[in-house]
């Protein structure tokens, strides 16, 4: 048995930069996942190429299987993934209905889009290759393989949270996307929650059950790579004895960003005494920075920040120390390993593998986790927080830092547990073993 796994990223892009070429790597936890199942398992990667210099690479060997790249003209990359994609579904899905553009027509190409990976799929199927397809922005693929004739068994895995059913009526497309994805023989997700609103949903628009098998299988993070990383703690300037919190997002308006330097501001103004105690790490990778309300949101997020800063910062001293760019995974596993705390507080998020991360790596950390996160649902020994309660994630860093070691290390012990028996390959051995039987 063989497997043809679909995702909208590739696991690496050829860059074309000057006169040279080089290779980005993917370096998700999804993407990793996955690298490490086909590898083991044999067969082909189908991938939207977004490199510069991807058109030279549409078919190349890979280790032990073949990537395959759909090629897209720019007006189907703005339809597909700006307008469809990131302006439709992805808001849907987080319950921000106010960011929600309906368009038809950027429906139309968004379903072209998904014919062409469903035409790249048929190109490399044999009798017993199972076909594995991820994530929102590829939903129609299992009816345009099923009106084509394909027979062969198909895995569908949402990585983002699933919403209530009146919500997900919100659009018109909202039929034609059930139709599709109940075409799966097997659909996966991360939480009880968003497996019960999908079987909802389902009811909801055809008053009856779905005859997919349907599972929760909470993906995991590469556990023996974070537990023996060997990056360093970080040397940062003025420390001293202050505490360190850090987190780590794409610039996005699920993650929560100014709630949690609102949560700063108020703790200051409440508790004076912890002015020069602790710094405040806030890494931000850019993200869609061509699109207007992610480059509103930068600016306001960088005005709070700025405020904050101006109002508590000493001669020596500033509570946040933001950065806005993306930073290497050695880089990433010396924050972990240097932050005392994580504050991880999306307003929602279908999964959040930082805060697995963080657990895998840290030592005597305490992990500040939003409750809305669907690794909450079985990381019980953080400190759960509502990120919408800016009082609540003010109590929530004062206990961190206030925490004894006794309480941190048995804490630790129970996440670290969890982590380590549901890690990433678990994940993908738990969603073959379904597929194969």
């Amino acid at each position: 048995m063989n497997y043809v796994v679909v995702t909208n990223s590739c696991p690496f892009s050829h860059e074309k930069i000057g006169n040279r070429e080089l290779n980005s790597i993917n370096v998700g936890g999804v993407a990793t996942a996955l690298n490490s199942m086909i590898n083991k398992y044999g067969g082909t990667w189908v991938c939207w190429g977004k490199g510069t210099g991807d058109k030279k690479y549409e078919s190349e060997n890979v280790k032990n299987y073949k990537l395959k790249r759909v090629i897209l003209e720019k007006h189907e990359k703005t339809g597909f993934y700006d307008e469809f994609s990131n302006g439709v579904l992805w808001p849907l899905f987080h319950y921000f209905r106010q960011n929600i553009k309906i368009s038809h027509s950027s429906y139309k190409v968004y379903y072209n889009v998904n014919r062409k990976f469903a035409y790249k799929i048929m190109e490399d199927l044999y009798n017993d290759t199972v076909i594995w397809v991820h994530d929102y922005q590829l939903t129609m693929i299992p009816e345009i393989l099923r009106e084509n004739g394909v027979k062969n068994k198909i895995i569908f895995t949402w990585h983002i949270p699933w919403v209530s059913p009146e919500f997900f009526s919100i659009i018109p497309e909202a039929k034609n996307i059930m139709e599709s994805l109940a075409k799966s023989d097997i659909i996966t997700f991360h939480t009880e929650l968003y497996k019960k609103n999908f079987i909802d949903t389902y009811k909801y628009i055809f008053e009856n059950k779905p005859e997919s098998k349907i599972y929760t299988f909470p993906l995991g993070v590469d556990n023996k790579y974070y537990s023996y990383a060997h990056g360093k703690k970080m040397n940062l300037y003025n420390i001293n004895d202050k505490k360190i919190i850090f987190s780590i997002d794409r610039l996005d308006y699920t993650k929560g960003l100014i709630n949690r330097v609102l949560a700063i501001e108020r703790l200051l103004k409440r508790y004076p005494e912890y002015i020069n105690k602790f710094i405040y790490i806030m890494n931000v990778t850019p993200s869609r920075s061509t699109v207007a309300d992610y480059i509103s949101m930068k600016r306001e997020l960088e005005m709070a920040i700025g405020r904050v800063n101006g109002e508590f910062s000493t001669i020596n001293w500033s509570p946040i120390r933001y950065m806005y760019r993306k930073i290497k995974s050695s880089t990433l596993i010396s924050y972990y390993k240097t932050a005392d705390i994580a504050l991880i507080t999306p307003l929602i998020d279908g999964l959040n593998l930082v805060s697995k991360e963080f657990i895998s790596v840290t030592e005597n950390g305490v992990l500040i986790l939003s409750r809305f996160a669907g690794s909450a649902y079985t990381m019980k020994d953080a400190l759960i927080v509502n990120p919408y309660d800016i009082d609540a994630t003010v109590n929530a860093i004062t206990r961190a830092i206030k925490m004894p070691d006794s309480e941190k290390k048995e804490r630790l012990k129970n996440l670290k547990e969890d982590i380590e028996t549901k890690n990433s390959e678990w994940w993908y051995k738990k969603i073959v073993s379904v597929a194969e039987k």
